[in-house]
């Protein structure tokens, strides 16, 4: 069905479009889409006709009062008429995480639409569009109500048989409970009794009670709303621009994005589904960056991606090898302290991830560069930072950067870490998935090393966190969220956004691409000296780095 028929139109289209507000200094226009799909089946339609019914900020948006507000036909036109007369047109797609929040995703676009206008100097070129999938925080009040209400919904809504089997085993806990205080007038075997019963019952309640907490939490929830609401409406979206934006034959718009957490198991579905399985050069394993009639797959940044780490390791299983090929570059940004894939994120998987160790349940966020074990990985007394797979070259000028695999590791402690090239065989012949990503491990970054703790971590400086680490790490998270301006809190999950280089690698590698991001770190020369000088300004902020060779491989011979 075609959106840009007036005919055609639906009454009810999956998304709607909100234009962000512009002051005098924006060059670059911005946009927010929304998923009207809705976060249980039971709530009511929304307003078709009405955009306010889905902003949080309605003065973020250009919406005038007492005006017709523009049909998502219209929005759509209007970014095909600046993507038709741009030289060379770039969208570049936002995309949240789990349980954000309508305010939480509109500030989010808000403050990459004020970086970008300020920092990129490239008018009629880029389009910023941020994209909301229907998200559900478990704490505060959204459409699904209060977090009693969500309490009170979970209880209402148990299927009948857990119903039962929820109140008998309470039933019998507290009867079992009440006859077992008064040992005094009860045999032995009455006593045995009610003591297995209570055990039973109490065994019956706490499965019950897990999978409340678990539909509480809302994590599952948000990973069906990702599948077949935050994927399918994304793909429309860029299905319909692809239908209306009229170009040239030599001329395609570049499609690049951001994803941060679950937000990257969208972006990854989306590339999954625009690449063409079909294409001869896709069944040569040689797929260029062309898809549809006009797009283009650009770069690829994932911010502490919570999708399964098995995305970059080769094999049959790797549902993603193909479509990451298409992309021009593709960036990680992790952390070993990311606790919310630590722990939330690999506890909720764990009994659907279908993997049979707890390092390969772990989620591609987990990954980190390979710390420093031994004297060969320090410089001095100094941990090695920087491009840690670039080496001088034994003559002349340049250098080379090593497989990815010998450096990344999986890291759950001080006694239990795996190198990726020990958890599945890989082949330095064959280009493997984990070529394709350049990796920044921000387990120990700091903006100035005078801080006493990191942007996204506690930046120890140690081999590995372990347990007391851990401890501390959790006071400084639950700190941060009670206050987001304590200065001894550490966002360890979204805190790259907050850090002033992390923020910068991320937005400018999305809209500038890596060289680029070395232009607007004033980094000059040759390709070698910009390369050794941006591992120095990693050195610097305690980032370790990886270079994908593939991505580089003709920058990097000499």
């Amino acid at each position: 069905m075609n959106y840009c028929d007036n005919q055609n139109l639906p009454d009810n289209p999956p998304y709607k479009i909100y234009e962000l507000k512009k002051t005098n200094q924006e060059k670059i226009p911005g946009y927010l889409v929304v998923s009207t799909a809705k976060l249980n089946v039971e709530t009511e339609e929304h307003n078709s006709n009405s955009y306010l019914s889905l902003v949080a900020n309605k003065k973020l948006f250009n919406l005038n009062d007492g005006q017709a507000e523009p049909s998502t036909q219209d929005m759509i036109e209007k970014i095909a008429k600046t993507l038709e007369s741009s030289p060379e047109p770039e969208i570049i797609i936002n995309i949240h995480g789990y349980s954000s929040t309508p305010s939480d995703t509109e500030t989010g676009c808000k403050k990459i639409y004020e970086y970008i206008n300020s920092s990129i100097q490239q008018p009629n070129k880029y389009i910023f569009i941020g994209y909301r999938w229907p998200s559900e925080n478990p704490t505060k009040t959204d459409e699904s109500g209060s977090f009693g209400q969500k309490l009170i919904n979970a209880l209402s809504s148990l299927p009948t048989l857990l119903a039962i089997n929820l109140a008998l085993g309470l039933t019998i806990s507290i009867w079992s409970a009440i006859a077992l205080l008064f040992l005094n007038i009860l045999s032995n075997s009455a006593v045995h009794f009610f003591t297995v019963m209570l055990i039973l019952s109490g065994i019956i309640s706490s499965i019950i009670f897990t999978l409340i907490i678990l539909r509480l939490s809302t994590y599952f929830r948000d990973i069906y709303r990702a599948t077949n609401y935050g994927v399918t409406d994304l793909v429309e979206l860029i299905r319909q621009l692809d239908y209306t934006v009229k170009l040239p034959r030599n001329k395609r718009i570049k499609l690049s994005f951001i994803g941060h957490s679950m937000g990257c198991f969208v972006v990854t579905n989306v590339i999954r589904i625009l690449s063409d399985v079909f294409d001869v050069k896709s069944i040569n394993k040689k797929p260029d960056s062309d898809i549809g009639n006009i797009f283009r797959l650009g770069r690829l940044v994932l911010v502490a991606p919570d999708i399964p780490v098995e995305s970059i390791f080769p094999g049959r299983a790797n549902f993603l090898r193909s479509s990451l090929r298409r992309c021009e570059e593709a960036y990680i940004f992790c952390n070993e302290g990311d606790l919310v894939l630590r722990f939330t994120s690999t506890a909720a998987n764990y009994f659907s991830f279908p993997a049979r160790t707890r390092i390969s349940g772990y989620r591609l966020g987990n990954i980190t560069v390979k710390h420093f074990n031994n004297k060969n990985d320090l410089v001095g007394n100094t941990p090695r930072y920087g491009v840690v797979n670039l080496h001088k070259q034994d003559y002349g000028k340049g250098y080379r950067l090593d497989n990815p695999y010998k450096y990344l590791e999986i890291r759950s402690s001080s006694s239990e870490h795996r190198k990726i090239e020990e958890i599945t065989k890989m082949s330095e012949d064959r280009v493997q998935p984990a070529d394709l990503f350049t990796y920044f491990d921000c387990t120990d970054y700091k903006d100035d090393r005078m801080d006493k703790i990191g942007i996204v971590s506690s930046a120890i400086q140690k081999p590995a966190i372990n347990v007391w680490n851990y401890i501390l790490l959790t006071l400084a998270f639950i700190r941060k969220s009670i206050n987001n301006r304590d200065p001894q809190g550490i966002d360890t999950h979204t805190g790259y956004f907050g850090g002033g280089f992390s923020q910068k690698a991320i937005y400018e590698l999305a809209f500038l691409g890596f060289q680029g991001f070395l232009r607007s770190l004033s980094i000059e020369g040759d390709e070698s000296e910009q390369i050794s000088a941006f591992s120095q300004r990693c050195q610097e902020k305690q980032i370790q780095v990886i270079l994908a060779p593939q991505i580089y491989q003709q920058k990097t011979q000499r």
